[in-house]
């Protein structure tokens, strides 16, 4: 993603600039240098793996080659590292939780310049960085909602351009089928009618015309039959639009090659339902991992959901699964989550195909 490969030339320049003055000016020691110089590359090889691999594992590593870092050779500035882990936590944790980590690494990093140096120079680098830390993680925060708004427009679009087009097709199959296949029998009937007066080669002529005409009405018939059988939305490019940027959890989407929908409104509450789920084990779950598979089942269309997270004991419809539940119910289907502490969240959502009456 371009984004993700701006952030990583951006990153490794900051940690090249970091390490920049610690290799000019060296150290009287030169095991010390070593160990410094483990920790170091450390952090850029665990920064790389991060971008592809969103991890918070790798972001507590980071974080603690941080710290060995500051305790070995202090020159004041690896508080910028600090900077860049704090850049990534906004799409593995929900605000509290990545202010909270914000806090914890700002005062390792204190308490490690504080040991290195001395208090006063802890108290002196460790608020500006802490400034700058909480400066990146809104900063993120932002470009992260924006990102999944995106996302999640794209997605919207494309079901609703088309179910445009399908309203189109079938208005004119609808057209084609009136229009034509009402004349065609009323020009089959008078034929029917012409037979009984003629005789002889006439009469040939004409039940060759009546079989023609009946012969056309099918295939007017059989091809806008076709044509109806044909148009559905294509619901999967616009699921597969909606996860396609997700850094984290890792996503399994599974959608049933036989899945057909011809109703927009529908399709829209199966994508609403979709983006709800990832958006709650992005943010609130702590999932690495999340297992989506939607399909048809029955008289309707069916999504389950699963993640690996930490689950809750009682769960509360906030105000995302709220809106969810309306909405399906609302087109006449149920909900139901399941969950528990340390057993993840799953959920199954059943939408008719047509609307209850």
């Amino acid at each position: 993603m371009p984004h993700t490969r701006i952030l990583g030339i951006a990153g490794l320049t900051a940690w090249l600039m970091v390490g920049l003055p610690v290799v000019i000016q060296g150290a009287n020691a030169p095991g010390v240098m070593l160990r410094w110089a483990v920790a170091y590359v450390l952090f850029g090889a665990l920064f790389i793996a991060g971008l592809k691999h969103p991890r918070l594992s790798l972001l507590a590593m980071e974080a603690l080659c941080v710290v060995v870092m500051v305790l070995l050779l202090c020159d004041g500035f690896e508080g910028a590292l600090l900077v860049m882990i704090a850049m990534r936590l906004p799409s593995l944790l929900d605000r509290r939780r990545g202010l909270l980590w914000i806090a914890v690494q700002t005062l390792l990093l204190g308490g490690a310049v504080a040991f290195h140096w001395n208090g006063r120079s802890a108290f002196l680098l460790a608020p500006p960085y802490l400034g700058f830390q909480i400066l990146a993680f809104f900063a993120f925060e932002v470009l992260d909602r924006e990102l999944r708004t995106s996302a999640q427009l794209r997605a919207m679009q494309d079901l609703v351009a088309d179910g445009g087009r399908l309203t189109e097709r079938l208005r004119i199959a609808g057209e084609l089928h009136d229009a034509l296949g009402h004349h065609l029998t009323a020009l089959t009937l008078n034929l029917e009618a012409a037979l009984v007066r003629t005789e002889g080669v006439v009469h040939g002529s004409i039940e060759n015309a009546q079989s023609l005409a009946r012969t056309l009405l099918g295939d007017v018939r059989a091809i806008v039959g076709e044509k109806n059988a044909d148009d559905c939305l294509d619901l999967t490019r616009a699921l597969r639009t909606l996860v396609a940027d997700l850094p984290r959890p890792r996503l399994q989407l599974e959608v049933d090659d036989a899945l057909r929908i011809d109703d927009p409104a529908r399709g829209l509450v199966i994508l609403r339902c979709v983006q709800e789920v990832v958006t709650n084990a992005a943010r609130h779950s702590g999932a690495e991992n999340l297992w989506i598979t939607v399909r048809r089942s029955g008289d309707g269309f069916e999504v389950r959901a699963r993640d690996d997270g930490r689950g809750r004991a009682a769960v509360r419809d906030g105000f995302g699964l709220r809106g969810m539940r309306e909405r399906i119910e609302g087109a006449g289907g149920e909900l139901t989550i399941e969950s528990g502490a340390g057993r993840g969240f799953a959920l199954t959502a059943f939408v008719p195909a047509r609307g209850h009456s």
